[in-house]
């Protein structure tokens, strides 16, 4: 009985230390910064969403074009809605916007949106 207090103490309170070598945790490498592009609405500036009909326009969790997989949960936006830019960024030579709706941020193509 002893035995068995005396190996579940060790185990609790021993350093694993003389078993696993401890390495380092490697820092994050920063991120590039984003050339300058060109870019027809910028940060801070209010669109309003064009689609087509009354079908809604679904936000992605990366800027990517959309389908069923990368949709953001609840944020859908209607057309003729208006929205506020968040962040730009052009991926293999499309334009995507970050904006917000329902409280919930996603990327959406720029041909999604018009100027209000």
């Amino acid at each position: 009985m002893l035995l068995a207090l005396w190996i579940a103490g060790l185990a609790c309170y021993s350093s694993d230390t003389l078993f696993i070598q401890l390495t380092p945790t490697p820092l994050p490498t920063p991120v590039p910064p984003t050339p300058e592009f060109a870019s027809a609405f910028q940060p801070g500036q209010k669109v309003v969403i064009a689609g087509q009909g009354v079908a809604a326009v679904y936000l992605t969790r990366n800027p990517e074009p959309e389908t069923r997989r990368n949709r953001v949960p609840n944020a859908a936006c209607y057309p003729k809605a208006t929205v506020e830019i968040m962040a730009v960024q052009t991926v293999e030579g499309v334009t995507y916007y970050q904006i917000q709706s329902n409280n919930t941020p996603g990327w959406v193509e720029e041909s999604r949106l018009a100027a209000s």
